[in-house]
């Protein structure tokens, strides 16, 4: 019986130290990410920076250009309104004037109804941007990991005919350009899905000026933009 015993622990340890052996050494896992502009903006309407709905790393930033040159120096807007020309549309701004609000602006309709900003219509839910004569506003997004992203969904839309003479959109990582478009007074588009490899703390701009003679009047304009990442980390 004792020997029985004896070989039993033997075999018992010997598979033990065939386990340790033949397991892997390491495991990778992929996450699927996704940001959406508005929707993330309209979880977070009061931070800057902020991150996706789901609470992952803060991502997005609205910020401004110093001049007219798009040449990556980009600081934070740093001024908040909680009423930006409507109730329900929520804002980031800096000081330069308006026809009725203060300029560059960033901000999202909270609420599901149009809402009025100056001459424009915001739709339900959307995000939104005007700039100024001299200065652009710039939606940020700064990738988390080494890898690569889709931008899925990117449109564009001057959603103020009242006047004025359209809006340029471009889409730069750093101060590379990726994308350009003109839009028309009461004009939009959507821009083809685009790959894109990306480094942490990289950033890519989606940026809006005053159109070809910096006319800030009736430049309401708004954005969807969807990025789509894959994490893959190693233990």
């Amino acid at each position: 019986m004792r020997r029985f015993m004896a070989r039993g622990a033997v075999i018992v340890v010997a598979l033990a130290l065939l386990g340790a052996t033949a397991a892997p050494a390491s495991a990778t896992s992929s996450t699927f990410m996704r940001w959406k502009f508005a929707f993330d903006l309209r979880n977070h309407p009061d931070h800057n920076p902020f991150p996706s709905a789901f609470g992952r790393p803060s991502a997005w930033s609205l910020r401004q250009s110093q001049s007219l040159q798009r040449d990556g120096n980009y600081p934070l807007l740093r001024l908040y309104s909680s009423k930006f020309g409507s109730g329900g549309l929520k804002a980031w701004h800096g000081n330069n004037s308006g026809s009725c609000v203060r300029l560059p602006a960033i901000g999202v309709n909270t609420t599901v109804n149009p809402l009025p900003l100056c001459s424009g219509l915001v739709p339900g839910s959307a995000a939104f941007v005007v700039p100024s004569a001299t200065h652009m506003p710039v939606v940020a997004w700064t990738s988390p990991y080494d890898g690569a992203i889709t931008i899925s969904h990117d449109a564009v839309s001057d959603i103020d005919r009242t006047c004025g003479d359209g809006v340029d959109y471009y889409v730069d990582s750093g101060t590379a350009q990726l994308a350009a478009v003109a839009v028309a007074n009461g004009g939009g588009t959507t821009l083809p899905s685009m790959d894109v490899p990306v480094k942490k703390g990289q950033s890519l701009y989606f940026i809006v000026d005053a159109g070809p003679n910096h006319n800030s009047s009736c430049d309401a304009t708004q954005l969807q933009i969807t990025i789509d990442g894959v994490v893959t980390q190693t233990p």
